[in-house]
């Protein structure tokens, strides 16, 4: 009985063994059908990706239009510009404004830029009186960008410039922790100008975080710099333990530094940190009158500026909806702030600029 119970198990397993490798060949030779199928039907069906349509920027004209253009700040945009034009040359970029400090030509020449129906305009607007001329050009179709200050209330397409509140607050910080989160401060700027008082205001907001800083003047060098170094003699004859000074524009830094002088004082007797990448500025930070200052991505800003214009000006890039154009989207961005640094004698010689000529006519 039991040799039969034997042999019946053996049966069993035996045919549990042939039925499972009969299962597997049909599945082996299911799959390498399916994968020849799968490979012929890839051959058969072969996918046209069509190649981006070229864009044809023969025509277009940018222009930016500023005031006060013998600053050196300005230079970076030349540079910008020009390196644009390597790309594209067949693009046209022309950098326009008085030299010293003239609204009423700089407005002028802006609405000279619109009667040329010019491709897209660069702005950069020192106050809200240049909005009305700003908002005409894109009321005429002409697209506006701003550069280095912002006005969100206007009709401008994008800001790309430093966040001016952030940069103040920036120089802040560095100023507070060099003179030990402690003594008395002055600060010298143009109140005019929208994008310095944003600074003051970010400077501020760090100066009261310390209650052992006090700020004992507020001083406008009425863009002078004799006028800046007087006031600076001014006030170390009130306060000959001044401890530092912030200067809010390209202007201050190198007036500061020419009235700690007049005043007969030591170089780094009194700290200074300034605002921008001024050439007179720049030899003051390498010579040890001036302690640092905080320079912003200039270069950038144009840069990316002239960009964004030829996206929307091409409506080419990312799409949110099926159809933007009818949807009534504009997808550009709406601020781009390039970081600012901060320069001291340790790394000034990488910042001393070499002069940049005219954007070149292609």
């Amino acid at each position: 009985m039991k040799r039969y119970l034997l042999w019946f198990l053996v049966a069993v397993i035996a045919v549990s063994l042939t039925l499972t490798l009969s299962f597997i060949g049909c599945k082996l030779e299911t799959v390498e059908e399916a994968a020849v199928e799968e490979e012929a039907s890839a051959e058969e069906e072969v996918i046209e990706v069509a190649e981006p349509t070229k864009i044809d920027r023969s025509g277009d004209h940018y222009v930016f239009v500023g005031t006060f253009m013998s600053l050196d700040y300005y230079v970076d945009y030349y540079r910008a510009a020009n390196l644009i034009m390597e790309e594209w040359p067949e693009v046209k970029i022309d950098i326009l404004g008085p030299a010293d400090y003239d609204i009423e030509a700089t407005l002028s020449i802006i609405e000279q830029q619109i009667a040329k129906k010019v491709t897209g305009i660069l702005v950069q607007p020192w106050g809200e009186d240049w909005l009305p001329t700003c908002d005409k050009a894109v009321d005429s179709g002409i697209p506006v960008v701003f550069l280095g200050v912002d006005f969100p209330q206007s009709k401008r397409l994008a800001y790309c410039g430093t966040g001016n509140t952030k940069m103040g607050m920036v120089a802040g910080e560095w100023l507070a922790e060099q003179i030990g989160y402690k003594g008395k401060v002055a600060v010298m700027r143009n109140p005019v100008l929208a994008n310095v008082t944003e600074r003051y205001n970010g400077f501020m907001s760090i100066m009261e975080k310390y209650p052992d800083i006090e700020v004992v003047a507020d001083l406008d060098h009425k863009n002078d710099s004799n006028v800046g170094a007087q006031l600076i003699v001014g006030v170390l004859q009130q306060h000959p333990d001044l401890a530092a000074v912030w200067g809010g524009d390209g202007i201050s830094g190198p007036a500061v530094a020419m009235g700690i002088r007049e005043a007969g004082l030591e170089k780094g007797s009194v700290i200074i940190v300034g605002a921008d990448r001024e050439d007179s500025l720049l030899a003051a930070i390498e010579d040890g009158e001036i302690t640092a200052t905080v320079v912003q991505g200039s270069a950038l800003e144009f840069y990316y500026g002239v960009k964004i214009l030829d996206a929307y000006v091409h409506n080419y890039g990312p799409r949110v909806s099926y159809d933007d154009a009818a949807a009534e989207v504009t997808l550009v961005p709406d601020v781009v702030n390039p970081k600012v640094t901060i320069v001291t004698k340790d790394n000034v010689q990488y910042f001393r600029r070499g002069y940049v000529e005219d954007p070149k006519t292609p």
